[in-house]
């Protein structure tokens, strides 16, 4: 039987060390809290290097930042980062309060460390996140941290009015053009120069110059903004519309209406406003501030003006009355007369919709008058009223109704089938689809022009199949590959000479294939119309101008399930916009590519977009916070 002996361990296995970090926070810049932060550095640097079985990892530090959310945060973000990369076992931090003041934020964050294997130690509640009860009592104490944020919000949001009551407290912007606040003297004062060129300012709007001519005026003399910026037409009306120049104040126009998420809303009548007249020295006098006051008034009445029709003009259908609605159309303009409640979002009504000329010829057949007379129409006309059938019925002053028929629809006469068969196209089996791969189909859109021939994946056509590709105008293609080839006109047997396939991407890119093996692409973002997606985005709040009126984006619910951003103004009185509404899922995916990102992020775009400006045939300009501006063109 074979003899056997156990050789020893000759060399002993020294235990691995633990890479220890420490993470400290405190909300103010302070003398007194930074002295706090210095001391928990020096003390979390002096244990874990004490300890044998440690490795020191370093001590991350922010000041002056809150913890109700992870970014902005720097120092956390990195001690998160070096986590990822192996470089901490253990984290120690003085209280959950510290770490953070966000449950969601907490909770989601010390499950992540405990999945990559690190341990989180907080001192002041004994709390270990490795621990069999370490997330219970986590979520429990969290969920006080949080809420005693928001008492400590609470609290802090009633002394600031108070003080805003009493006319205490000083300036949130120190630095607005022509003023510089001085903390000592508690008031704003004139910065000669830049004072100058807020009187030009002025004037020329009293002149009647536009708020666009004014910004290109003031760039044109070397004039900058505070921030170094080109003046804008809405940076240059936010100016004109401030009270300060004038020598007053108005206080608490913006709040936070969540101190959890830190979201900043205009105050639309939601808060009390406090205005204190005299506060600092005028740039402007009080006559000259009367007199842009005026203008205001005046230039608000040009952007809604009273028409002969308006409170005349009544619906049978709903009972709303009529709105004039001026638009483009392929470069026309129209002007038509529709129901209000047309407007209002979740309204439905199917009342007929008259163009303002045609409505005049009515008017003046009921009245018996050769042509329109508004005089004629004032005086005689009590109401007029569109039937359900688009009818209108004329109800006058002595009581008579006169009453005009709307004529039958014609009769369509069906389109005689084609004997011949179809011909062949220049792009027939050349489009393909880089989502789902299949060959791209034509067919003709059944639009008021007589319909157009467009591109579109075959997969849509096929049963129980779904593809979300774009659909692509034949013209559109064609205007495309000129551009990316150089070519002033389209030509066939280049086309075909050059061209071994095109691939339309998800975005609605094109990779044009050529025949010599290259590829040539055209960047886009093309949106899909016959695709909705319920989203709602809180971080688009305060962020979207309309170009048209200069107010804000509020949101709403169509259909009561997608959400939407609309132009505020559209709902002033007074006020007449045509800006676009914008589906907010759309604006996800605009934002996402503006940023260079596959999917949108509500942080990033926090950080990175300071606003939107919403033109009128849709497209949005995106101004960064670091001073870039994209536009995204809508086609």
């Amino acid at each position: 039987m074979p003899k056997i002996t156990k050789v020893e361990q000759s060399i002993k296995v020294l235990p691995e060390k633990k890479k220890v970090a420490a993470y400290a926070r405190v909300s103010k810049d302070t003398e007194r809290l930074m002295h706090s932060v210095s001391a928990q550095v020096s003390y979390y640097s002096d244990l874990i290097q004490k300890n044998p079985e440690w490795e020191y990892a370093g001590v991350y530090a922010d000041s002056g930042i809150t913890g109700t959310l992870v970014a902005g945060r720097s120092e956390f973000v990195r001690l998160l980062e070096d986590c990822e990369a192996g470089r901490i076992d253990i984290i120690l931090c003085k209280s959950i309060s510290r770490f953070a003041r966000n449950t969601v934020d907490l909770l989601n964050t010390v499950r992540r460390l405990k999945e990559i294997g690190v341990e989180v130690r907080f001192e002041k509640e004994q709390i270990n996140s490795m621990s069999g009860d370490g997330e219970l009592m986590l979520s429990i104490l969290a969920s006080f941290a949080q809420e005693e944020s928001r008492s400590i919000s609470e609290n802090v949001k009633w002394g600031i009015r108070k003080r805003f009551k009493n006319g205490e407290i000083g300036a949130a912007n120190k630095h607005i053009l022509g003023y510089q606040y001085d903390d000592e003297q508690k008031k704003y004062i004139i910065i000669p120069e830049e004072a100058a060129a807020v009187r030009w300012m002025f004037q020329m709007y009293i002149d009647g110059f536009p708020l666009r001519e004014i910004a290109d005026k003031l760039n044109s003399a070397g004039i900058r903004s505070v921030l170094g910026n080109e003046f804008q037409e809405a940076s240059v009306r936010q100016l004109i519309f401030n009270e300060v120049y004038a020598g007053d104040i108005r206080r608490q126009k913006c709040y936070i209406e969540d101190p959890i998420t830190k979201s900043k809303v205009p105050n639309r009548g939601e808060l009390p406003q406090y205005y204190m007249t005299d506060c600092h020295e005028a740039i402007i006098d009080r006559d000259t501030y009367a007199k842009v006051k005026a203008e205001m008034e005046r230039r608000t009445a040009l952007l809604n003006p009273t028409y002969c029709f308006t409170g005349k003009f009544k619906c049978a259908v709903c009972g709303a009355n009529f709105t004039r609605k001026k638009g483009k159309v392929k470069g026309r303009e129209y002007v038509d007369w529709i129901c209000r409640s047309k407007k209002e979002p979740g309204i439905t009504c199917k009342s007929h919709n008259y163009p303002e000329y045609k409505l005049m010829e009515i008017c003046a057949g009921l009245m018996g008058t050769d042509s329109f007379d508004e005089e004629t129409f004032e005086r005689n006309v009590k109401q007029i009223t569109s039937l359900a059938d688009g009818s209108i019925e004329m109800q006058l002053y002595g009581g008579e109704v006169r009453r005009w028929q709307m004529p039958p629809k014609p009769v369509k006469p069906k389109k005689a089938k084609s004997e011949s068969k179809r011909q062949r196209h220049l792009f027939d089996g050349k489009i393909f689809c880089g989502k789902c791969g299949r060959r791209y189909g034509r067919a003709i859109s059944d639009t008021a022009d007589g319909g157009h021939l467009y591109w579109y994946c075959r997969t849509k056509s096929t049963h129980d199949i779904t593809c979300d590709s774009v659909n692509y105008p034949d013209a559109e293609i064609k205007a495309i590959f000129c551009k990316v080839m150089g070519k002033k006109a389209f030509d066939e047997d280049y086309f075909t000479k050059m061209i071994d396939r095109m691939v339309v991407q998800s975005s609605g890119s094109i990779d044009f294939h050529l025949k010599d093996g290259t590829i040539r692409i055209y960047e886009t973002l093309k949106l899909r119309s016959n695709r909705h997606e319920t989203t709602s985005t809180d971080e688009f709040n305060g962020k979207i101008q309309c170009a048209c009126c200069g107010n804000m984006y509020h949101r709403y619910c169509g259909y009561g399930k997608y959400v939407y951003w609309r132009c505020s103004g559209k709902h002033k009185v007074r006020t007449e916009c045509s800006g676009k509404d914008q589906a907010d899922f759309n604006i996800r995916k605009i934002s996402a590519y503006m940023m260079g990102m596959d999917d949108f992020d509500g942080a990033a775009f926090t950080e990175q977009i300071d606003h939107i400006t919403a033109y009128e045939d849709g497209s949005l300009e995106y101004r960064f916070k670091d001073g870039r501006v994209k536009k995204w063109q809508k086609t």
